[in-house]
């Protein structure tokens, strides 16, 4: 069987630490196999993350990034990269040793597979509503801290769409084309841990909408399967389920959180209900609050 050759794409801002650690997991397969490299594509500083790596992690690749989002980010990684399969970490996930190995194994003995979807397990417990980290133990996700592709297939594709300027929606949109070309299978060997994020605020929320809402423009209502019905679940399952599902496991901090969650998607409920009249009600809702927001409300006009 023969191994394809492999590059990892890392985008990375500001978190020299964490990277180290994801960096340490994996670097010894990578010294010992010349057919692989690590790229870490820095959206901050690349300087910065150069002096801060040292010595330790000279052979790896630090590349300055375009400033336009995590998107953007990870295209420019590609770019800069050599190597048939694609493996996109995140730099604040812990990989086990043997997960570039599990790529390569998998994608020598089915060659007729384009995406390999790896496992995600979320670590540490949270503390208030804010508190999340992505999970995917069963497949049918493709989160983009751990998902391998051929460069063929990405390039085809026109890897990550960089109108999405915030990390949110960009690998669901990813997901959505690529299944329409390929085959996805789920390698739950591959497997990287992800710990607890504290993401809160108004802020935050009005991103992930106005995301959601740049991927129901691109892609339609029907096509997607994000209609009214869609949201009423959301809300349901945020407002029931998922309250009572924090309060169980004590991670009651941040209550107005959760409030603001289901007004968000409210919000989102009434957009998707009126959709003809979605860029003047984006608008309303979800005014612009920074270049990135700008960008999406442009790209409803278009």
């Amino acid at each position: 069987m023969k191994f394809p050759s492999v590059a990892i794409i890392i985008p990375t801002r500001g978190r020299q630490e964490s990277l180290k650690v994801c960096l340490r997991q994996i670097l010894p397969y990578v010294t010992q196999h010349s057919e692989c490299m690590i790229v870490v594509t820095d959206d901050g500083d690349a300087h910065e993350t150069r002096a801060a790596l040292g010595d330790e992690f000279s052979r790896i690749q630090v590349i300055q990034g375009p400033h336009r989002g995590p998107a953007a980010n990870r295209n420019c990684g590609v770019a800069h990269s050599q190597g048939d399969l694609l493996i996109f970490l995140d730099d604040d996930c812990r990989p086990q040793s043997d997960l570039v190995a599990e790529y390569q194994r998998a994608a020598g003995a089915e060659p007729e597979c384009g995406v390999f979807e790896g496992r995600i397990t979320a670590e540490g417990k949270g503390t208030g509503f804010g508190d999340t980290a992505p999970s995917n133990e069963t497949g049918g996700y493709l989160w983009s801290c751990n998902f391998a592709m051929r460069r063929n297939l990405f390039t085809s594709i026109g890897g990550f769409d960089e109108r999405y300027p915030f990390p949110a929606m960009e690998d669901v949109d990813l997901h959505f084309r690529v299944a329409r070309k390929s085959q996805i299978r789920f390698l739950p060997t591959a497997r990287v841990f992800h710990g607890i994020e504290r993401r809160v605020g108004r802020k935050i929320l009005r991103h992930y909408a106005l995301s959601h809402l740049l991927y129901l423009h691109l892609h339609g209502l029907k096509a997607t399967r994000h209609g009214p019905l869609f949201f009423i679940r959301v809300l349901v399952h945020e407002a029931i389920f998922g309250g009572r599902r924090y309060l169980r496991g004590q991670a009651a901090k941040d209550p107005h959180h959760l409030l603001l969650v289901i007004w968000t998607n409210t919000q989102l409920l009434l957009i998707a209900l009126f959709w003809r009249f979605h860029p003047y009600l984006a608008k309303k809702f979800f005014p612009a609050c920074c270049a990135g927001c700008r960008s999406i409300h442009a790209s409803f006009a278009d």
